[in-house]
């Protein structure tokens, strides 16, 4: 995704808003993430002192299994970042900020954003927030039905302190 900056550049602006859609088009990418095509990028361009600033919000869209009851959904993520732009970026330089070139004008954003959505996908995900999950020794799917076990099971661990409460 390429944004063209030269006229902000060169002009007397403070700021510039940026809300565009746009498609990865890398596959194996794709196939890795689950990721749907489509990305909507919004974010602010700001000239401070010598410096310009990008302050970037993502939203995507990607398929995923709820780790309690193993239903797959889509999943809807929005995660910001702020970079600097910068015409000259030094070799050697390590720093936690993100700095991205600016190359005639334009600054390229397909390897930030697709490493912004990397950071940002969750470890485990949940159909919904009141999700119950499935029964452990049946497979029932409780979220959709109640399940027929006798839920008289204990840990064995703790059989030992059933037998104090027998007199």
């Amino acid at each position: 995704m390429l944004i063209r900056i030269n006229k902000f550049l060169s002009s007397e602006q403070i700021s510039i808003q940026i809300n565009e859609k746009f498609e990865i088009d890398d596959e194996d990418f794709l196939s890795k993430t689950h990721l749907h095509k489509d990305i909507v990028f919004s974010g602010v361009i700001f000239k401070v002192d010598d410096n310009v600033i990008l302050n970037g919000s993502i939203q995507y869209t990607f398929e995923d299994e709820c780790a309690r009851c193993l239903i797959t959904f889509d999943k809807t993520v929005t995660t910001s970042f702020e970079a600097v732009l910068m015409r000259q970026l030094e070799e050697n330089e390590e720093s936690d900020e993100i700095k991205l070139k600016i190359t005639d004008g334009c600054v390229d954003l397909e390897e930030t954003i697709k490493q912004m959505i990397y950071l940002s996908m969750p470890m485990k995900s949940l159909c919904k927030k009141d999700c119950k999950g499935i029964c452990p020794n049946c497979g029932v799917n409780l979220n959709n039905e109640e399940c027929k076990c006798n839920n008289d099971l204990t840990d064995p661990r703790f059989d030992k302190l059933k037998d104090l409460l027998k007199d």
